[in-house]
């Protein structure tokens, strides 16, 4: 007969602490309940006074996958944001605007009572359960590729470089099979490329001689304003190596996915799989004119910084209902 112990006081008395399941529990009394009605009154001043609410688990924006930076950047916009525990989330009722830090903060945030305005601050996870439509006509604010409206913005440190861009290197960045098998095949293709690998483990045993990139933005920088072409990963989160290329004016060749599309646009070259890409990364290396218009139209597309996102996610959070 299985043996049927109460875990969490075996686990404490071993010593050790008791794991917690990714749930969040909130959602048990948000689908018996409903969510909690909003209440009508004005704003506190001027200033607009926001609270953040982190997910299970979290104890930062960053844990959430959220720019610590977009959020510092809305004290310029008159927004004061104040980040507070899943556990205290019962002092953010007081708040003229409450955010939620992506999908899995949003059951504690629609239950809680006595909010003005509500709203979901967008991150790379998906709703819990949201086949059940408890998600549905919640607003959700970030950029176009995680379903929002929001322009892109980029960390301070990706930037144009006056560095000398060279004619023979291809940049791989991450370990997505995407950007390593389009490498692979353009070094069966070429012997004269080199190439570079960023944003992946350094002893990486692959098929064709590379150099390594380190890590950090300045390194990064650095190489997206080195190399000839750049395989970037599929677009995700508020930080796509992709978009932090286009600011440091790199030729990409990315993904063609939705999320690309609305990231990227016309911007970088499209491929569905490692031989088009392959292809493709051929083209805008043999011709610096179409790289220069990739570059030009790079610039114009994303700003680089987060002033522009954070104005943007300002106006959206004054303009909630």
């Amino acid at each position: 007969m299985p043996s049927l112990r109460r875990r969490g006081r075996e686990v404490q008395e071993a010593g050790g602490a008791p794991v917690a399941p990714d749930v969040p529990w909130a959602l048990g009394p948000l689908l018996r309940d409903g969510a909690a009605a909003l209440v009508a009154r004005d704003v506190s001043g001027e200033r607009l006074d926001v609270a953040l609410v982190l997910g299970p688990e979290q104890a930062t924006v960053r844990d959430a996958g959220i720019p610590a930076e977009l959020i510092a950047a809305l004290a310029a916009e008159a927004i004061d944001v104040r980040v507070v525990g899943e556990a205290d989330v019962a002092g953010a009722a007081g708040a003229d605007v409450v955010l939620a830090a992506g999908w899995p903060a949003a059951p504690a945030v629609l239950m809680l009572p006595d909010v003005r305005a509500r709203a979901v601050l967008a991150t790379t996870a998906a709703p819990v359960l949201g086949e059940l439509g408890w998600a549905t006509g919640v607003t959700l604010l970030g950029p176009a590729w995680m379903g929002g409206a929001l322009p892109g913005g980029a960390d301070a440190a990706y930037a144009p470089m006056p560095v000398h861009r060279r004619e023979d290197l291809v940049l791989v960045h991450s370990e997505e099979p995407f950007g390593l098998l389009a490498a692979a095949e353009l070094h069966a293709r070429r012997a004269d490329l080199t190439f570079a690998v960023s944003g992946a483990r350094r002893d990486l045993d692959l098929p064709f001689e590379y150099l390594s990139v380190d890590p950090g933005g300045e390194a990064l920088a650095h190489a997206f304003a080195s190399a000839t072409v750049a395989l970037a990963p599929p677009v995700r989160g508020w930080r796509p190596a992709a978009v932090a290329m286009l600011v440091c004016g790199q030729a990409v060749v990315a993904p063609d996915d939705a999320a690309g599309r609305s990231a990227l646009g016309p911007t970088a070259a499209l491929a569905a799989g490692p031989l088009g890409a392959a292809d493709l990364a051929e083209q805008l290396i043999a011709d610096l004119e179409l790289r220069a218009g990739r570059a030009r139209a790079g610039f114009a597309r994303v700003a680089g910084g987060w002033g522009a996102t954070a104005a943007a996610l300002a106006g959206a959070v004054r303009a909630l209902p």
